[in-house]
């Protein structure tokens, strides 16, 4: 597992090789996006995810929508992207993946001694 900081830059990165190469057609860089989101959020932190989530989302309305660099907030892709992040996270989660342990019987005096 990578720190914060270094899932966020390499999210990041994936993020603007993604926009540069798909830029021009939404649905592919949005799928692009969502797997660069998914691949680094399973070796980041819950932070470097949500960062790498929220990069990739500005990437995508900045410059796949939004032409030029200019912003324009397009929340269902936000929302996309957030879910590919805490998809990604679920195997973090010990209590989801694992079995509860069986409670063993308890010995009786005779068997103690």
């Amino acid at each position: 597992m990578m720190g914060t900081a270094h899932g966020s830059a390499l999210g990041f990165a994936g993020g603007v090789a993604v926009t540069a190469l798909a830029g021009s057609w939404p649905p592919a860089a949005l799928a692009g996006l969502v797997a660069v989101v998914a691949a680094v959020s399973w070796w980041t932190t819950p932070a470097g995810a949500a960062l790498t989530a929220a990069q990739c989302w500005g990437l995508y309305a900045s410059f796949v929508v939004g032409h030029g660099g200019h912003l324009v907030p397009d929340w269902p892709a936000l929302a996309v992207l957030t879910a590919a992040g805490a998809t990604s996270l679920l195997p973090l989660r010990p209590h989801w993946s694992r079995e509860s342990p069986t409670p063993r019987p308890r010995e009786s005096n005779a068997q103690a001694r």
